[in-house]
């Protein structure tokens, strides 16, 4: 028989494990109703209600807590913070989280050891957050496993990982950046050479570059991929891609179509009369007119809304269909792309 009111007579205290026993609910959703976190439904919440006065389990410490209206704490671990991408990622899941209760503690992996990046997400669960949202694609599969079998947990703004099928992710659709192949291609460029960071740096950015490789390719309009390394210098890159004969270079985010263009223009190209450059991200500010940028724009204010709702749910013990999220954003044009010239010229020296 489970410890009652008698406990003083011999009978070890009740614990959480048993009123989520008795509750048939998980330990987790019972600790979260302690806490006072919320995201535990109406109806496990009369379940561990029941529970706990039966069981006599702390009633009023936990009736203060269950009638506490305080909002609970989410955990965002983001890549970096000084990127323009995860800035506006951030305050769009804040916005979002706010607009239903949540509070949200962030912190960012800059690129550091995995063993680093775990130690941060283990400290996120340990201090009670209701669920964790990753924005940090470098993070080892088996960290986030280890995370998620703790707390709920979504990815964004990256692919599933095929280790992990069960974890939930809202992502760009890496098909979406056709938009940029067609743009190109009705401005009548045939030769079309992608810039692309390794897998390892970014495995979203490479399942995108692959597929618009592939795409090129059975268009027959690939001039080839070329390999580049973070804040590497494109003079060289550039160059040699304009002498083979590209006429456009698609670039695997915005910082790096910048970086493109001070390339070109070092070599004395002209943009877009000699090389069209195009970029992918559309965050501001680099979407501001005042830039021209043409780029691909991520919805990511919509992914945010939506990797919120789906950890929400997650919290909420609410069902959740496996898989994820692929979400398409929309072409931005503009003065960085042209009509193809009508041949190559040797790069001029400035």
């Amino acid at each position: 028989m489970p410890p009652g009111p008698h406990n003083q007579h011999g009978r070890r205290p009740s614990t959480i494990r048993d009123v989520a026993a008795l509750a048939g609910v998980s330990k987790s959703t019972v600790s979260r109703a302690v806490m006072g976190q919320g995201g535990v439904s109406a109806e496990n919440m009369e379940k561990i209600q029941r529970a706990i006065e039966q069981l006599d389990f702390v009633p009023n410490q936990l009736a203060r807590s269950l009638n506490a209206r305080s909002s609970a704490v989410l955990g965002l671990f983001l890549r970096h913070t000084r990127s323009p991408f995860y800035a506006h990622l951030a305050g769009a899941f804040e916005e979002s989280a706010g607009e239903v209760g949540y509070e949200v503690m962030s912190l960012a992996s800059g690129d550091q050891p995995d063993d680093a990046n775990y130690r941060s997400l283990m400290l996120m669960a340990d201090m009670h957050t209701a669920g964790i949202a990753v924005a940090a694609p470098n993070v080892d599969p088996r960290t986030i496993r280890q995370v998620a079998s703790r707390v709920p947990l979504v990815l964004v703004s990256q692919m599933g990982q095929p280790s992990n099928p069960g974890v939930q992710y809202v992502a760009p659709d890496p098909r979406a950046a056709g938009a940029l192949i067609d743009h190109i291609a009705d401005l009548g460029h045939t030769s079309i050479a992608l810039l692309a960071h390794s897998p390892e740096q970014s495995p979203t950015q490479w399942a995108r570059i692959t597929w618009m490789r592939d795409e090129l390719t059975s268009r027959g309009l690939l001039a080839g991929p070329q390999r580049i390394e973070p804040d590497q210098d494109l003079t060289h890159v550039i160059g040699e891609l304009h002498r083979a004969g590209a006429t456009a270079i698609l670039c695997p985010s915005d910082w790096v179509a910048f970086d493109a263009l001070a390339a070109a223009q070092r070599l004395g190209l002209a943009v877009p009369d000699d090389i069209s450059i195009t970029g992918y991200d559309g965050v501001p500010p680099f979407d501001h007119e005042v830039f021209g940028l043409t780029t691909y724009r991520i919805p990511v204010d919509a992914m945010a809304a939506a990797a919120l709702e789906l950890l929400d749910n997650l919290i909420r013990d609410n069902h959740v269909e496996a898989g994820g999220i692929l979400m398409s954003g929309e072409l931005v044009t503009g003065r960085t792309t042209g009509p193809a010239p009508a041949r190559s010229a040797t790069p001029r020296t400035s």
